[in-house]
């Protein structure tokens, strides 16, 4: 059934215990419950010199905890329909899950012993080592991917979270063993703040109590959004060639540093982006470049906003003997964007796709934990 999309007025808001956050949308009508959390500790909180540990260190949570193993607990989610996972991001470990009403209880125990008790066997970190050493070659022979980590090597400053790659090096990641991930996990994910949003039907109090019992108290001098490096407008612009010889498609990727998610201009600047390389099947790029001239397989452009800031990128796919004209005409649609007003139709008509796509976003309790905790 369809929701109330009206989230400031229905989204309670508590604080379980020191350094969490607990968000609760109540839908009688749906018997449906999501959960969507996060905790501060992902690949921009990682020590000096170990780049990789907090993908490693995540990859390990579906290996199951001191109480299940991964199969125990594969049956006991799949025997009810129930869904949980984990991922990394740039600034946050994420967890997720889905359920019927009638197995909260159950799945909200599982999601609380992941998060509580990883087993972090040595047999599987080094399985999931070399698993992440796979994912790693395979990056750095993938034209966009290996672009999209130069790309950051040149849009942000030495020392800003976002240049790292999540997967790390494989010199890194070779040098990873259990006293690393054992020490990231006790040391800044058992330890940073977290934010869990619920929807669906379940009680205020069940969802505080179970943030309070899992998370405990946690750091609170470390804050969501508190880290932020401006832009510098003097900065001057950078290119670099990177050869493939074994490929048959070229990537040209162009980009900057842009807002944070919580910037008074990021939602402006995402109407923006809409236009030039998304609305209409890749905006205006899509259209110069791809459809007019027919120069590239692809050319669209996306906006990453995070906490400590974020990036813009526009990226092409396209035949090497057409990545001069390509880039030409890519650079000219971004000056004209930069430079000329966007004609009102585009504008209301990025804004339309944005609400629509937010109303179909909290069609489902999981759409609205996410959007809430979002």
């Amino acid at each position: 059934m369809p929701l109330d999309t009206d989230l400031a007025r229905l989204v309670e808001e508590e604080q379980p215990s020191p350094g969490t956050r607990c968000l609760l949308y109540k839908a009688t009508n749906n018997p449906t419950v999501a959960i969507h959390g996060s905790i501060l500790a992902g690949t921009s909180s990682e020590p000096s010199g170990k780049p990789g540990v907090a993908e490693l260190t995540t990859r390990l949570f579906i290996r199951g905890t001191r109480r299940r193993g991964p199969g125990k607990i594969a049956d006991l989610l799949e025997s009810v329909g129930a869904t949980a996972s984990f991922r990394n991001s740039q600034d946050s470990i994420v967890f997720q899950a889905r359920m019927t009403s009638q197995w909260t209880k159950r799945v909200l125990e599982i999601v609380a012993d992941v998060l509580s008790r990883p087993a972090l066997a040595p047999k599987d970190v080094e399985r999931e080592r070399e698993g992440l050493l796979t994912d790693i070659r395979l990056r750095d022979d993938d034209t966009t991917r290996r672009g999209m980590r130069e790309l950051s090597a040149l849009m942000y400053p030495r020392g800003h979270p976002y240049r790292r790659d999540r997967f790390g090096t494989a010199e890194t990641v070779k040098g990873l063993d259990r006293s690393d991930v054992k020490e990231y996990f006790d040391g800044l994910v058992a330890r940073s703040p977290v934010i869990v949003a619920f929807a669906g039907l379940i009680k205020k109090e069940e969802a505080t109590r179970w943030t309070r019992l899992t998370f405990g108290e946690r750091e609170t001098n470390k804050k969501f959004g508190s880290k932020r490096t401006a832009v510098d407008p003097s900065s001057r612009a950078s290119r670099r060639e990177i050869l493939m010889s074994h490929k048959t498609q070229s990537d040209i990727l162009i980009g900057g540093m842009a807002t944070s998610r919580t910037d008074p201009d990021y939602e402006a600047l995402n109407l923006l982006n809409s236009i030039l390389g998304e609305l209409g099947f890749m905006g205006r790029l899509g259209q110069r470049v791809r459809d007019k001239e027919g120069l590239a397989y692809s050319c669209s452009s996306f906006l990453n906003a995070g906490l400590a800031g974020g990036g813009w990128t526009a990226l092409a796919g396209v035949n090497p003997r057409n990545v001069a004209k390509a880039y030409e005409l890519m650079q000219e649609e971004i000056e004209r964007v930069r430079n000329d007003p966007v004609e009102e139709q585009e504008l209301a008509d990025a804004k339309q796709n944005q609400l629509g796509s937010a109303l179909m976003e909290l069609e489902s309790t999981e759409g609205v934990a996410r959007t809430s905790h979002n």
